[in-house]
């Protein structure tokens, strides 16, 4: 499995940095652990909540988050 740095700026009341290094097999499933483990609790824990969570995380205007895979 691969490993990615994955930061993220939470929406809300008091903005945080949320990051880690997470593994998986492509992006979509580094992502998907990262929303389930660190940023969930902002989106609803479904597959719309994730949904938003990776709408949002790959914003062209204004990203809230970060992605990257490490060699």
């Amino acid at each position: 499995m691969s490993k990615y740095v994955v930061a993220f700026i939470t929406q809300g009341k008091r903005v945080q940095l949320r990051h880690a290094i997470v593994e998986g097999e492509n992006r979509d499933s580094a992502l998907r652990r990262f929303f389930t483990e660190s940023a969930g609790e902002n989106y609803s824990n479904d597959e719309h909540g994730f949904l938003y969570f990776k709408e949002d995380f790959f914003d062209e205007n204004n990203p809230a988050g970060s992605i990257i895979e490490l060699e």
